[in-house]
């Protein structure tokens, strides 16, 4: 396993609007099929293409008026120095990996999942709470260590751990494991899209890293997060294979919906606006967001 800083403990910036904390564990998240199910009355509507699939695949979402966003390069603030990542096969052994080489992961798996890179990175800060104190932050990342760990348990030991413990919110995007199955399987019957692609999944010693456990492999849970991005974007547009730019309003419910719903979750998706507001004005900064 390599190691490096963890985006999952930010530090804070004063000039970025403060996340609420309470968001740093989310105990409202939908029921996995209940976001962006698609009934399949709609599938077939939508036609039959890539194996029987609705989507050609090559769909993008897209944001305007947002190119004033500054690049971040510098140190993502971090009080731990640790992450889960499995190297590639052809890659040496190494104990670190560059912030800049994070960042582009990110990138990577938004253009893979065809979501905006700006979504993705402030779901990212939202998620890793840079306005928390450093024993939040600790206890943040202990926390989501232990139902990683849960998860990985659960499944070696035929499914005996409770799903109170395995299935939490965990790893670099605080996700359910049945909302990131959920998003994995609506892109392969969806989009016809693999969750992640061979030259991420396949790693040393041929290790499939798509194993579906939040946290096991955080470079992996980009293309989790990302694929559950793109069927949240269907969702709240109504349209599933969605290809165009969103409204202010769309975004907001997008980012809302990746909470859960009720007011907790409409505070988390104005936060997210207020955060990418921010940014774009020149008054905070995105962490995880290098163009």
């Amino acid at each position: 396993m390599g190691s490096s800083k963890p985006p999952g403990t930010l530090g804070s910036d004063a000039g970025v609007v403060p996340v609420d904390e309470g968001t740093l564990v989310r105990s409202n998240s939908p029921p996995p099929r209940a976001v962006g199910a698609v009934p399949p009355a709609i599938a077939t509507k939508a036609g039959t293409r890539n194996g029987g699939c609705p989507c050609s695949g090559d769909e993008r979402t897209t944001l305007s008026g947002l190119d004033k966003v500054q690049s971040f390069s510098g140190d993502l603030p971090s009080p731990l120095q640790v992450m889960n990542y499995t190297q590639a096969k052809d890659e040496p052994v190494r104990s670190f990996v560059p912030d800049k080489e994070i960042r582009l992961w990110i990138k990577q798996a938004a253009e893979y999942h065809g979501v905006p890179h700006l979504m993705l990175a402030v779901i990212l800060q939202q998620e890793n709470a840079p306005g928390a104190s450093l024993y939040q932050k600790l206890g943040q990342f202990a926390e989501r260590s232990g139902q990683t760990i849960a998860g990985i348990l659960d499944e070696a030991l035929w499914d005996i751990v409770p799903d109170k413990l395995a299935g939490g919110s965990s790893g670099f995007a605080n996700m359910k494991r049945a909302t990131l199955r959920g998003a994995a399987s609506y892109s392969e019957r969806v989009y016809a899209r693999k969750p992640i692609p061979d030259n991420v999944r396949f790693r040393m010693q041929g290790w499939d890293s798509d194993t579906r456990v939040p946290g096991e492999d955080w470079r992996c849970d980009l293309y989790y997060c990302a694929a559950h991005l793109r069927e949240l974007i269907d969702r709240v547009t109504g349209k599933v294979c969605h290809n165009g730019a969103l409204s202010r309003d769309q975004l907001e419910k997008v980012f809302a919906s990746y909470n859960g719903s009720g007011k907790a979750a409409e505070k988390y998706g104005r936060d997210a606006i207020n955060l990418l507001s921010n940014a774009a004005a020149g008054k905070g900064n995105l962490y995880f967001y290098e163009k």
